[in-house]
């Protein structure tokens, strides 16, 4: 299971071209100069055309209100958007609405899934969330995770 989340992501990166990234680059200056509405308008304009990274960074910024009234609808259509193209940090962004109940109900099995998706493709911190008592599941609720996950990652593979 592993080895098909970072051959997705290679995927994803390498069928974008040098004009995606540059944009994404353009926008992740705006971003961190703190031109919320720049960096918002531009992440928004690549992730309309697909760009993973710039789908994960649209909905950080709604969930936080950045650049645009907060949108936790939005934010996790975007994560989803973004999850769909394998990306760790996308997991992990919807593993944290899972965990908190924001716009989805709390499900800690969902939360403990997406935290394991996020972990295998690399994320560090959810390593962390998945120490937590909290995300402890027995033994049926480990089915579940193990079979939306098994599910997941056959539907990224397709």
């Amino acid at each position: 299971m592993k080895a098909a989340l970072p051959i997705v992501l290679l995927t994803s990166a390498l069928s974008w071209g040098a004009h995606a990234h540059e944009g994404y680059d353009n926008a992740l200056k705006a971003y961190s100069c703190v031109d919320y509405p720049k960096a918002l308008t531009l992440f928004k304009q690549y992730a309309d055309q697909g760009h993973g990274l710039s789908q994960y960074m649209s909905g950080i910024m709604l969930e936080q209100g950045q650049g645009a009234d907060a949108d936790v609808k939005a934010a996790y259509d975007w994560y989803m958007k973004a999850a769909k193209q394998g990306l760790a940090d996308a997991y992990y962004a919807l593993g944290d609405m899972y965990m908190r109940g924001v716009f989805v109900p709390r499900d800690k099995v969902q939360a403990n899934a997406w935290f394991q998706l996020a972990s295998q493709g690399g994320h560090k911190l959810s390593n962390d969330m998945l120490a937590e008592d909290s995300l402890k599941l027995s033994g049926e609720q480990a089915d579940k995770a193990a079979a939306f996950i098994k599910g997941w990652i056959e539907k990224l593979q397709k």
